[in-house]
């Protein structure tokens, strides 16, 4: 058996499993079901429903040497002529049972869509829609008891009223996976797009320790080993000029470091909140900052983080990269928090330039629920604008 079914170890791993789980919930029934007409219970239902049984587990078995040359398509085919023959068999044989056979025309769709493209979905939707109001309508014209009693009338009744209930379910699954596709992209890309910034960041911190605290502290190394030769000369007055000297390397590195940490994650943020964070960093800005702040109610830590970061980033490219003489900042906590950077520099093309920074501050906002907007264009400055949905203020 396991050679038999070799052909379907090509396929999904998740649609492979459907499979066998199929043929040993079919197998199962066959042997019980056979076992009952073999002690005795020897009714056409049953012999109908053994032989319909059987021809599916045929059915099944026949797809999986097809499945090596045509991969997931045998598969789903084969398993639409079984729910198909099943549906009709079983409600032929027991037309009680036609609200359940009528969901087995739909078992083929939901187990293809993943796998299948739109023209072969759009083909499943068929056998799905006409499928079950066939089978509806066969069902009426088998049951005993009428609610007509002229059976075709049930049937027609039937087979025009469901189509329309299973077309809804139809698009409400089409709908509900192209949604999840679509979210696992914007996982997928969203993941990637932290990684990015992530390696950026830590780039920025190396370079930013390689130019000012590590060469400060080489040159440092090098004023002591001066030092140290001054002293072992006799020149006592020396050593202390280049002592003194080495202190004040030593208050600069300090100041360095303490900037350097400052802008991986102020204290002041943690401790004050946004607006403070921003009016520390509006001070020590290289270009003027105006900072408008109104109706500001202290949001989550998440929020708030994001925030700062998205407004610091684009402080520093209206500083480095745009030639900008001022600054606007703009912060309103109400009805939800929004905030927007303006500068009057050179601006830019965004379709023509990629920045890793903007990259930095949609994954920012992004993770925090937030929307981030860029409004530029070159000779006109850059506006940054960035939105949060309302959310539970911090006390």
């Amino acid at each position: 058996m396991k050679g038999l079914l070799s052909g379907w170890d090509g396929l999904d791993p998740g649609l492979r499993w459907l499979l066998r789980v199929n043929l040993l919930a079919l197998s199962t029934s066959t042997l019980l079901l056979g076992a009952a007409y073999g002690l005795g219970f020897r009714h056409t239902a049953v012999e109908i429903d053994l032989a319909v049984m059987v021809a599916s587990l045929g059915i099944m078995l026949v797809t999986a040497p097809l499945c090596r040359r045509h991969g997931a398509h045998a598969a789903i085919v084969g398993l639409t002529l079984s729910a198909l023959l099943f549906a009709v068999g079983g409600t032929w044989a027991t037309p009680n049972l036609s609200p359940l056979t009528v969901l087995l025309t739909l078992v083929p769709l939901l187990v293809g869509y993943p796998y299948l493209d739109r023209r072969w979905i759009g083909a499943l939707m068929v056998v799905a829609v006409v499928g079950s109001a066939s089978v509806a309508a066969l069902g009426e014209w088998r049951r005993t008891d009428q609610i007509s009693d002229v059976w075709w009338v049930n049937a027609v009744v039937i087979a025009a009223s469901l189509p329309a209930g299973v077309a809804i379910v139809v698009f409400l699954v089409r709908d509900a996976y192209d949604r999840l596709v679509t979210q696992s992209a914007e996982l997928v890309e969203s993941r990637t797009r932290i990684v990015e910034v992530a390696d950026a960041a830590r780039r920025s911190i190396e370079r930013d320790l390689h130019d000012g605290a590590q060469q400060r502290l080489l040159a440092m190394s090098v004023t002591i080993e001066r030092t140290r030769k001054e002293l072992l000369a006799g020149r006592p007055e020396v050593a202390t000029a280049l002592l003194g000297q080495l202190a004040a390397d030593n208050r600069e590195v300090l100041l360095e470091l303490r900037e350097l940490a400052r802008g991986i994650y102020p204290p002041l943020l943690t401790e004050r909140g946004l607006v403070a964070a921003l009016q520390s960093t509006a001070r020590r800005a290289t270009v003027p900052v105006t900072l408008d702040v109104a109706d500001f109610e202290r949001p989550s830590r998440q929020v708030e983080a994001a925030a700062y970061f998205c407004i610091l980033e684009a402080l520093t490219n209206a500083a480095k990269h745009a030639g900008a003489s001022e600054v606007r900042v703009t912060v309103r906590g109400l009805p939800h928090l929004a905030f927007s950077v303006s500068d009057d520099g050179s601006g830019f093309d965004p379709d023509r330039v990629r920045s890793g920074g903007l990259l930095g501050m949609e994954a920012r906002l992004a993770a925090a629920g937030g929307t981030l907007t860029l409004e530029t264009a070159p000779g006109r400055g850059t506006t940054v604008r960035g939105e949060f949905p309302p959310l539970d203020v911090v006390g």
